[in-house]
Parts: structure tokens; sequence; C-alpha cells
């Protein structure tokens, strides 16, 4: 290390604080140094930390009690201690409690208090409700006690406990009477490192420029000073560029990867109705997810609208009622009421069955969301009542099951960075065949999107000839697998450390 070049490089905060150490010594405290190097506080901690960051100061520490005066002991230190006062008023002729309150100012607790301290010291009598001093208490008048001792020793500012030296002894009670205060510090004391005493040995007194203003330009100044060598390595404040929250940015990339693939991105209301939820899909009205347990159900309005749909409405009681297209349907009586009840959608394949009745809807096409679904549930490390799901569909004259698996390897390889996977056969009221897809990370499988070609039933009734593929991907815990989060709750978190720490891998 050259140390003559560290020197030069030196701050003027630093310089004149090592000044001051090498003037006055070492093992001081910041505020200390601080104060005999002409520094505030707040420029001497910061010189500590470039300093301390170069290796030129160490920084020892050790705790500390120290003592200092309340309020209360302020008072008495001007006003004088109660039982002080109340030895004055007696000291040439007895008297009775109402006259020494009187005459020695005292409130009823502090007359308490002085009686009790006086009488266990033996410097009173007190007979018949009325008090004279002894002999011990004309003697102890004489001398100051410990307790006035100990208010003037703090009068210019707390002490360390072993500052006070005989004087600890009456610490506690002084602390019960709530006249003196009683903290734990820690004392950061200042050492100048090895090199850091060749570097001061370094410091010259010639004037170092830190910063080349207007006025140094304009006068010609500059040519005739010391300019302060710049330390590219010294610690700076760290910088957080603004960005995006990284999931939303990682939903923007799917969007774009998507629409790449030639999907088109629609989207539907988070209060829907039981049609459009449920009802479109042939999921029967009797079905277990349709329970309070597995849907929000709103309060006011607890009803909707279906006279746009009024054709696709018909047809969807006849599939459930008889079937449709060669369906037997689920026979039973269809509840048109409670197709109409508003719920918040628990699925992103609502939006698919409302994209399917849309009037914009082209064959052959290609369709996504990315829907936020709620769903009553315990929340903990997986599991939140509200998340987001990657839903989409695809209808082609031409399409099959194998374009499905296909979709579905390159939303595993491309979106999840996976390239171990597998299809697990499944069942959803709404598909047929269906499949899970399930992925590898590390040594579990973990499921990550259900998928299959729409049955009969579903598209039929809205006028849909073509064979449409449908899948479902929990983008959320999809994106906690690929970053290696392990608490979904961290996808919506406001730690910023978090956030401004997180880098989003690129797809």
């Amino acid at each position: 290390m050259d140390v003559s070049e560290v020197a030069e490089k030196l701050h003027r905060f630093e310089r004149r604080f090592l000044k001051a150490i090498e003037k006055y010594g070492e093992g001081k405290e910041i505020s200390e140094i601080s104060r005999l190097a002409n520094l505030k506080e707040v420029e001497g901690m910061r010189a500590v930390q470039w300093l301390r960051s170069k290796g030129l100061i160490i920084l020892k520490e050790r705790p500390r009690e120290k003592i200092r005066l309340t309020p209360l002991g302020e008072k008495y230190l001007e006003e004088g201690l109660p039982e002080e006062r109340f030895l004055n008023v007696i000291a040439s002729e007895t008297k009775s409690f109402n006259q020494i309150i009187e005459q020695a100012k005292l409130t009823k607790d502090e007359f308490d208090v002085s009686i009790g301290i006086l009488k266990k010291r033996n410097l009173i009598d007190v007979v018949d409700n009325k008090v004279k001093i002894t002999h011990l208490g004309i003697e102890a008048m004489k001398r100051k006690n410990k307790e006035r001792m100990l208010l003037e020793t703090l009068k210019d500012g707390e002490k360390g406990i072993d500052e006070i030296g005989e004087l600890k002894n009456v610490i506690g009670e002084m602390i019960k009477r709530g006249l003196v205060k009683s903290e734990l510090m820690v004392e950061k004391r200042i050492f100048v490192t090895d090199i850091g005493k060749k570097v001061t040995a370094e410091i010259k007194e010639e004037m170092f420029i830190d910063q080349l203003t207007p006025s140094l330009i304009k006068k010609g100044e500059w040519k005739n000073v010391k300019f302060r060598k710049y330390d590219i390595l010294a610690p700076v404040p760290e910088i957080f560029a603004g960005k995006k929250q990284v999931y939303l940015n990682f939903l923007d990339q799917v969007k774009q990867r998507l629409v790449a693939l030639g999907f088109q991105e629609v989207n539907g209301p988070v209060i829907e109705m039981m049609f459009f939820n449920c009802d479109a899909l042939f999921m029967p009205q009797d079905h277990p997810a349709r329970e309070i347990h597995d849907i929000y159900f709103i309060k006011e309005p607890r009803y909707g609208t279906l006279f746009k749909y009024k054709k696709f409405f018909e047809n969807v009681v006849r599939a459930h009622e008889k079937g449709f297209g060669g369906s037997k349907g689920w026979g039973y009586k269809f509840n048109e009421i409670e197709s109409k009840r508003l719920i918040l959608r628990s699925h992103g394949t609502a939006v698919s069955a409302r994209t399917m009745m849309s009037k914009e809807l082209k064959i052959p096409g290609r369709y996504f969301t990315i829907a936020r679904v709620y769903r009553p549930d315990v929340v903990d490390w997986k599991h939140l009542t509200e998340f987001n799901q990657l839903e989409g569909i695809a209808l082609d004259e031409s399409i099959t099951f194998r374009n499905l698996l296909g979709i579905l390897k390159e939303f595993a390889i491309s979106i999840a960075k996976c390239n171990e996977m597998k299809f697990v056969p499944s069942y959803y009221p709404f598909t047929e065949p269906s499949v899970d897809l399930y992925l590898k990370f590390g040594d579990k499988w973990i499921e990550a999107g259900g998928a299959g070609i729409f049955r009969p039933e579903v598209t039929m009734p809205l006028g849909i000839n073509v064979p449409v593929i449908a899948w479902g991907i929990g983008i959320d815990r999809l994106f906690m697998l690929r970053e290696g989060i392990n608490d979904i709750r961290n996808l919506f978190s406001r730690d910023l450390g978090w956030l401004r720490k997180k880098d989003l891998k690129c797809l």
C-alpha cells in the first residue's frame, strides 16, 4: 500500500479526524474526537465509516453502565432534597408534622419519604406527632450527604458507574426514588492501526480541494491549488434504480412470449356469474366445487342478468338437462336463478367461456388470459385466497391432443425453465381427455397445471363445432419454482430489501 497516495485521497473529514487522534491521543469516543477535530457529529461518523473501510482505524466496543439525573433529580439538585429541607426546618426547635410540611414546602409523599429516611438514620426523634433533631442529625447537617454529592456529580451530564467511586453505594436507592436513571450503553472508542499511523504521518498541511467550483474556474485559481485524488474504491451509497416489481415483470414477459406464439390476450370480469364460471363449462349444479367452501359469493347484489346471452343460456340449460349433440346430459332440473348468482370467479376458465361466446371469436384462433381468481383457503407458504392463473384455449379444425401436449411442453421449457416433465391422466368436468402437467424441481415433482380438450357439451351449445384445447397453469407457483422462492406471499411482498435484490431471469 502506498501510504502517501492513500493520504492524498483522504477526505477533509478523514484528515482532520486522524490529526485530532494524533494530537489528543487514542481511545476516545467518536463524539469526543469529532469535537476536538471541529467536526459535527454526523461528519465524524462519516469519517469513521470511511476510515474503517480503509483499515486505518478500528472501533473497540464495550458495554458500560452510565448514570444520569432524571427531571426530578434536577429539581432536587436546585431546591434541595426533601430530607435536607426537613432537617433545616427542625434544626432549631421541635415542630409538628403540619409545620414541617408547610415550612419545608413538602408534598405529603415527600414528607413520608423524608421522615422514613431520617428515622432510619437516627437523625430525628418523633414523639406525639412532633419531630426534633437528634445529635446525629445536627452532625449530619454539617456535611454533605452522599445523595447530595451524587446529584452534584451528575449536574454536568451522565457519568460512567466507574467514575462515581464510593457514591455508587447510594445509586440503587436513588433509582428507586426516581432521582437518577441507569442505562447500559455501548462505548465505541477509536484506535489507529499501524497503517493508519503511517498514513497520518503523510498528511500534509497544505489545502486540498475536494470539488471544482465555478468560482475556481472563473478566477483561474484551479491552476494554483492541489486537488484531492479520487478514490475509486471508496464505499458509496447504493443506488436502486426504478424497476418493475419482479413478479409483475415476469407476467409481462409471459404475455409477450404468448403473443409471439400467436396467442391473443383476452379478459373478463372479476365479479362473475355462475353461468360463466360453472354452468357453461358443463359443471353440474350439485358439483362439490360449487359450494361455499370453494367459492366466494357476493352478498349484494346477489344476482346478475343473462339477457344478452339468452341463446347460449338456453343451449346450456338443454345440455345439462337432456344433453346436446348426442349427449344424455346430467339429467336433473336446471336452476336458472342459481345460474345468475354473482361470485368472485374461482378459475380463469370463466374467461375462456366468455371468449367462446364473443362475437370477436375467430376460428382458427388462439387466446389466453392471466386472471386473478379467488378461493377460500388457508393462507400459508403455498396458498393464498387470491392468486393468478394463466388460462388459454386454441380452436382449429385440425387441432389434436398432441398439439396440447406440445404447448404444455413449450411452457415447461421456455417459461418454467424446466426440462424434466411428465403428463398424468386427470379428470375435469369440462374436458375429455384431461391431463395434468408435472414438473421436476430438485428431487420433487410439482403439479403445474391442468389441460384437456373441451367436451362437446361445452363447445356445441356455444355454436363451436371444431376441437378446442384448453389449459390452465398456476402461474404464481410456476414463478416460485423457477426463481427459487419458498413462500408465495413473497410475490406480493412490501419488503423493499427483497424487492430491490430480486432480479428476474429472462424468459
